[in-house]
Order: C-alpha cells, then sequence, then structure tokens
C-alpha cells in the first residue's frame, strides 16, 4: 500500500526539483502547498502569527483529507512547530519523513558559497533560470555559475561552512527527536537525485509502495551549477588542505549515518 511522505530539507539540496517530479509520477499527489512553509501558508491566507503554532492541525488536516489507499499524499518541510503535535499526526497518517540531504559537504558548501557570496543569488539560481526569457538571459546565468572562475575568501567560505553545519545538525536534532517519539526518518541524498535519477526515483517510488517507473519524468527546473563547483575556484587545492576541513568532513560522516538510507 503507498506511504504517505514529508521532505525535511535545508536550502540548496534540490527539493523544488524533487517535489516537482514527484507531481508528475502516477499515484502522487502533491497539496497546492508543495512547502510546509510559514510564509507560503501566510500569504495564502491559511495561517497568521496567532494560530502559527497549531501547525501540527494543518499537517493533519492535509493527510486526513487527502490520503486514499492508492496514493502517496506529501510536501517539503523546513522543520518549523509543535514537533510533538506534528509528530502526533506523522505516527497517525503512517507519513515517513525523508531527510533530503547533500553528502557532499564541501561541494555544498561551494555551490552556497558561489550563489550568495559570489553571485548574491541567494538561493535563486535555478528560479532565475527558469524565468530567463531568452536564450541570451540563459547562456549568461549558466555561464555565470558553470565558467566563471574566482578566487575565495577562505575566511568566509569556513565561516558558511560552519553555519551550515549548525543549520544542518539542528535539523538533524529535530528529526531525531520525532524518530523517538515515533516517526519513521529515511535519509535520501541529493546526489543520487541529480545524477542517478531514474534508479533514484525507482528506489523511492517503491519504497513508498508504488510500481517502478517506466518513464524519467521531465521538469521545467533545471540544474544550473557545476557538478563539482568548487573546480570554479582558482584556490581550491588551499581549501582541501586546510586543517579545519579536514575536520569538519569527519563530523559530517558521522552525522550521515545517524538515519537509515532507502536501498
Amino acid at each position: 500500500m503507498p506511504r504517505n511522505f514529508l521532505i525535511s530539507y535545508s536550502g540548496r539540496v534540490g527539493s523544488t526539483a524533487l517535489i516537482d517530479t514527484l507531481k508528475l509520477i502516477p499515484g502522487f499527489l502533491i497539496p497546492v502547498f508543495e512547502e510546509l512553509d510559514y510564509y507560503s501558508i501566510e500569504q495564502a491566507g491559511q495561517l497568521d502569527q496567532h494560530n502559527a503554532s497549531n501547525i501540527h492541525m494543518y499537517v493533519e488536516h492535509i493527510y486526513r483529507n487527502s490520503s486514499k489507499p492508492d496514493r502517496s499524499v506529501g510536501f517539503k518541510w523546513r522543520m518549523w512547530g509543535d514537533l510533538e503535535g506534528i509528530a502526533g499526526a506523522l505516527v497517525e497518517h503512517k507519513v515517513v519523513v525523508l531527510n533530503l540531504v547533500r553528502a557532499d559537504l564541501f561541494e555544498y558548501v561551494s555551490s552556497i558559497y558561489l550563489s550568495d557570496i559570489v553571485n548574491k543569488d541567494f538561493n535563486a539560481p535555478q528560479f532565475l533560470l527558469r524565468d530567463a526569457t531568452s536564450e541570451e538571459e540563459r547562456e549568461k546565468i549558466l555561464f555565470k555559475y558553470r565558467m566563471t572562475k574566482h578566487d575565495v575568501d577562505v575566511e568566509k567560505f569556513f565561516r558558511l561552512l560552519d553555519q551550515q553545519l549548525g543549520i544542518e545538525r539542528t535539523r538533524f536534532a529535530q528529526l531525531n527527536h520525532l524518530r523517538s517519539l515515533g516517526c519513521d526518518i529515511v535519509t535520501v541524498f541529493y546526489e543520487d537525485f541529480s545524477y542517478k535519477r531514474f534508479g533514484f526515483l525507482n528506489n523511492l517510488v517503491r519504497f513508498l509502495g508504488h510500481p517502478p517507473l517506466d518513464f524519467v519524468p521531465v521538469i521545467k527546473l533545471a540544474k544550473v551549477s557545476a557538478a563539482f563547483p568548487s573546480e570554479l575556484f582558482y584556490n581550491r587545492e588551499d581549501l582541501l588542505r586546510a586543517r579545519e576541513l579536514m575536520s569538519s568532513l569527519n563530523d559530517w560522516e558521522q552525522d550521515l549515518i545517524r538515519f537509515p538510507t532507502i536501498s
């Protein structure tokens, strides 16, 4: 029987692309609010500051009214609200939480460095490409993110790395709390979705109780960054040799094994 799901994520991990892909697969329903985000719900008139603490009731409402035996219902969530209340709704409706994460910490931070510090697009390059109105504009965006090289401010890079580690570890702690409350948590990797898409999607849909795919859904949202963003750094080798990086990478490997993965 198909299972419901909820995608837990941080920025730059392909959450929008994954949701847009699942929308195109028979047997999957993504509600009108694909992202369980305070501001998107507030703007739609469904939530305000006075009842934000009741978000778990909204989650329960979605699954109670949308679930059917032949489909999976799901959306994305930046992990805010009453965890205990949300956990109750997830357990009641047999929702599995997908921990969407990037395994390659160095390239993850390199991607954010390029978008936020160098180009100051703040997590939006893929949307810039999607909304480009001419081929010339598209080529300009792709050249900026795939070909233009930069010197990295090492101090800023490691501040950013520490910041992202803090964000992810806070999220992992919240996921661990959900697990202690009876929720199922499994990790899925950005790299598998980005570079082994057909195999990744087949594993995911079968894990969620659906038959294997015979096609690869094509979405409008295209990947903008280079496969290895750090290759655009003139001083990449200096970063790789840094003791701070090695320590962080070792710690990150331990963080990644907190939850089981889909095999």
